[in-house]
């Protein structure tokens, strides 16, 4: 009972469960800031380094949002683990609208579903996670 006691003013202390949408504040002062007709934010230049869905996207980029507030697009400021593959930093990275990984530039090479993937090379998955295309090593 003690231990509830303590896990729940922790989480009214450090307000856990709310969850806000994604607003303007992220993005740069005078950039062009789209929304979607609900008033969710569409884009936006970032001011600041921003994470959001375990990506950390890079300051001075544009960010693109599905109307959910899940990440569509943006320039990572870091590299990106997702399963087996490493997407490398600063570059464009583009989710599905269910947060799966869509495309990427890999930060080192690859075997996915029998086929070699060239480091620094493009990959595009399914929805599904099994592989459309990427480039090959030369």
């Amino acid at each position: 009972m003690k231990y509830i006691i303590i896990m729940l003013s922790i989480i009214f202390i450090t307000d856990v469960g709310t969850c806000l949408g994604v607003d303007k504040s992220i993005c740069n002062p005078g950039s062009n800031i789209t929304y979607y007709p609900n008033g969710q934010l569409k884009t936006c230049t970032l001011k600041a380094n921003f994470s959001i869905n375990g990506v950390n996207c890079n300051q001075y980029s544009p960010i693109d949002l599905y109307e959910t507030g899940m990440i569509k697009s943006c320039k990572t400021s870091d590299f990106f683990n997702y399963g087996d593959i490493i997407c490398n930093q600063y570059s464009q990275i583009i989710f599905y609208a269910s947060g799966k990984l869509n495309i990427c530039i890999l930060s080192k090479s690859i075997q996915i579903d029998g086929k070699t993937c060239a480091q620094y090379g493009s990959i595009s998955l399914f929805e599904n996670g099994k592989l459309i295309s990427c480039s090959t090593p030369q």
